[in-house]
C-alpha cells in the first residue's frame, strides 16, 4: 500500500512540476546520448584496432617465439633464436592436442636486396603458410591485396606479393586504392597491376652458411599494409620460397588462432606447460603483450571517454541538484503539510527521491533510444576514412553495447537519488510548524 501510494504521488507530482525541470530534462538526455554513443564508438575503435592485429597481421590469439633478449620479450620483432625442425615437430604436436587451437601459421623473417628491370633495393619481407594464414585472418582480411591475388589463391609456386612503394620503386603501375576490410556478403574489389617485364630477384645471405643466395619470383599481387615505411620494402612470399631463399628448415614463429569463445589466458597456459613438459624452450605470448599501438590508442580513447563521463556527470548532477533544491523549496509548506498529517519523513524523502528518478529514468530512456538510432544510422551509412599516418581505410561504426547503456541508466537514476536527498535532507531537518509558518 505505502509503495503504491509513493509511485502514484511522486508520478502526479512530476506530471505537475516537471515542466520547471524541462532543462534538467534535456541536459540528461543529451548526456546520456552523448555517453552511449561515444563508448560505442570507442568500442568498435578498440575491435578495429584488435582486428588489425589479430586479423590484419596475422598474429592470431597467441605468438609462439624465442627471444634473443629481455628487450624482445618487451618489443615484437627486435629479435628471436629460430625454431629448429625437431622442436617445430614437438610444437606442433602440442597445438594439435590442445583442444583450443584452431589455426596456426609458420612464419620466418627474411631481408635482403630485391631487383627487377636494372632497379635494385632493400626489402624485408615474411615468408609464412599461405592457407593457414588465410584461416587466421579470416573473411573480412583473407584479400589481403589491392591488386592481383593473394598467395591463397594464386597457383604460382614462385609467387611474391610486394608493397605498394616497393612495387612502385621497381617500376610497377600500381593502383593508390588502401586496404580496407570486407564486410559481410561484399566481394573483393579485383584490381589489375602492370610490372617490367621479367622475374623479379630477391638475393639474400643463407642462414648457417653465410652464403648469397638468390631466387628469381613472379610478382602475383600488391599490397598496402597501411604505414608508408613499411610498404616501401614489404616483401611477402611462401614459407618454402623464404626457408629455399636462406637455405633453411627453420621458421621464425607461429601465429595460433584459437576458436571462437575459447579463454586465451587457460589456452596459453596449458601451452606453456606441454611446453615446459617436453623441454621445449620457447616463450608464448598474447597478442595484446606487445602491441605497444594498440595500447596507446585503448588509453587515448578510454581517457576521452573518461574526461567526457566526467563533464557529463557534473553537469547533470549540478543540474539536478538545482532543480531538486528549487523544487524543494517551492514545496516547502506541501511537504511540512504531509509531515504534519502523519507521514513520517521517510516517506516524504521517498516521495522526493522518486520524482527525481521518474525524471532520470525518461531521460535515460529517450537519451538510450537516441543512442540506438544513432548508432544504427551510422552502421548502416557504410562511411570509411583513413586515419592520419596510414593508408588502409577503416570503417566508421558504433558498437553496440548494452552493458553501457545499463550502467549510464543506473548511473542517473543514483546521481538523480543523491540530488534530491541533499536539499530533502535539509528542509526535513526545519521543525514542521517552522516550515508551515515560513512564506
Amino acid at each position: 500500500m505505502r509503495e503504491k501510494l509513493l509511485m502514484s504521488l511522486s508520478a502526479r507530482n512530476v506530471w505537475r512540476h516537471g515542466r520547471r525541470s524541462a532543462g534538467t530534462f534535456a541536459i540528461m538526455l543529451v548526456s546520456v546520448l552523448a555517453l552511449d554513443v561515444l563508448f560505442g564508438y570507442v568500442a568498435a575503435n578498440l575491435q578495429l584496432t584488435q582486428d588489425a592485429f589479430m586479423r590484419w597481421g596475422a598474429r592470431g590469439h597467441l605468438v609462439i617465439e624465442r627471444p634473443v633478449s629481455p628487450l624482445a620479450e618487451r618489443f615484437e620483432g627486435v629479435g628471436q633464436h629460430l625454431i629448429e625442425p625437431p622442436a617445430q615437430r614437438a610444437i606442433e604436436s602440442i597445438l594439435a592436442d590442445e583442444g583450443a587451437v584452431a589455426a596456426y601459421s609458420r612464419s620466418l623473417g627474411v631481408t635482403g636486396m630485391i631487383t627487377s628491370a636494372g632497379v635494385t633495393g632493400i626489402f624485408e619481407g615474411v615468408g609464412y603458410d599461405a592457407d593457414a594464414v588465410r584461416r587466421i585472418k579470416g573473411p573480412a582480411y583473407e584479400y589481403d591485396v589491392v591488386a592481383g591475388q593473394p598467395l591463397w589463391m594464386t597457383a604460382n609456386a614462385d609467387a611474391v606479393v610486394l608493397g605498394q612503394g616497393l612495387a612502385g620503386m621497381l617500376g610497377c603501375n600500381v593502383p593508390q586504392e588502401g586496404f580496407a576490410p570486407l564486410r559481410v556478403g561484399e566481394s573483393p574489389a579485383e584490381r589489375r597491376f602492370s610490372c617490367p617485364p621479367g622475374p623479379v630477384q630477391l638475393s639474400t645471405v643463407t642462414e648457417h652458411t653465410g652464403y648469397v643466395n638468390a631466387t628469381q619470383l613472379k610478382t602475383t599481387g600488391v599490397m598496402d599494409w597501411g604505414i608508408k615505411e613499411v610498404n616501401d620494402r614489404l616483401v611477402v612470399l611462401p614459407l618454402a620460397t623464404a626457408q629455399r631463399l636462406l637455405d633453411t628448415g627453420d621458421v621464425s614463429e607461429y601465429r595460433v588462432l584459437l576458436h571462437p569463445g575459447a579463454d586465451m589466458p587457460a589456452a596459453q597456459r596449458r601451452i606453456v606447460e606441454a611446453f615446459r613438459g617436453s623441454g621445449i624452450d620457447a616463450s608464448v605470448f598474447r597478442w595484446s603483450d606487445r602491441a605497444t599501438f594498440y595500447h596507446e590508442v585503448r588509453g587515448v580513447l578510454l581517457s576521452f571517454f573518461g574526461f567526457v563521463l566526467a563533464v557529463a556527470s557534473i553537469v547533470s548532477f549540478t543540474s539536478l541538484l538545482n532543480a531538486s533544491y528549487m523544487n524543494v523549496m517551492r514545496r516547502k509548506r506541501e511537504l511540512a503539510t504531509l509531515r504534519s498529517v502523519g507521514y513520517s519523513r521517510g516517506f516524504v524523502s521517498a516521495m522526493t527521491a522518486l520524482e527525481n528518478v521518474w525524471l532520470a529514468a525518461a531521460a535515460a530512456v529517450g537519451g538510450t533510444l537516441g543512442a540506438l538510432a544513432v548508432t544504427y544510422g551510422v552502421r548502416q551509412a557504410g562511411w570509411m576514412w583513413t586515419p592520419p599516418g596510414s593508408s588502409n581505410a577503416v570503417p566508421v561504426t558504433i558498437a553496440w553495447v548494452p552493458t553501457t547503456y545499463a550502467v549510464v541508466f543506473a548511473g542517473l537514476v543514483l546521481l538523480a537519488i543523491l540530488a534530491s536527498w541533499i536539499p530533502t535532507r535539509r528542509i526535513l531537518a526545519a521543525p514542521i510548524r517552522s516550515a508551515l509558518t515560513d512564506i
